[in-house]
């Protein structure tokens, strides 16, 4: 369980990223080639758990997360205010993006509070 909570960040932005892959090219016939580099390398970071790749990811996903807000709001702003598709959209971004900063700073602080390196595992061990 302990384990699972640890990752839990990575595996929320390999989810967002498959959705967001998913949710394109069934929109629109093209792949999202961004999303699908950002899925591949949190599913990498799940199993390597590098340090400073955990960190820089964090910090990465959690500015852009805060753009995104950032966005959010100015896009509200934009619309009648009180219309019901606006408030849906700041509800939902807001859920989506809110989330996503929490998972970033969760990462961040996994990952500097990690003794280790966390170098050598199941899959680069040589024996």
């Amino acid at each position: 369980m302990k384990k699972t909570l640890k990752t839990l960040p990575e595996f929320y932005y390999i989810g967002l990223g498959a959705f967001s892959t998913m949710e394109n090219y069934f929109a629109n016939g093209q792949v999202n080639y961004t999303a699908l580099l950002i899925t591949w390398l949190m599913f990498l970071q799940v199993f390597y758990k590098n340090k400073i790749l955990g960190l820089i990811y964090g910090n990465v996903c959690a500015l852009f997360s805060v753009y995104m807000l950032l966005a959010l709001v100015s896009e509200y702003n934009e619309f009648n205010s009180g219309t019901i598709e606006a408030v849906r959209m700041l509800i939902y971004g807001s859920v989506l993006f809110v989330s996503g900063l929490i998972m970033a700073i969760f990462m961040i602080y996994n990952y500097a509070t990690s003794e280790t390196k966390f170098n050598e595992n199941e899959f680069t061990i040589t024996y």
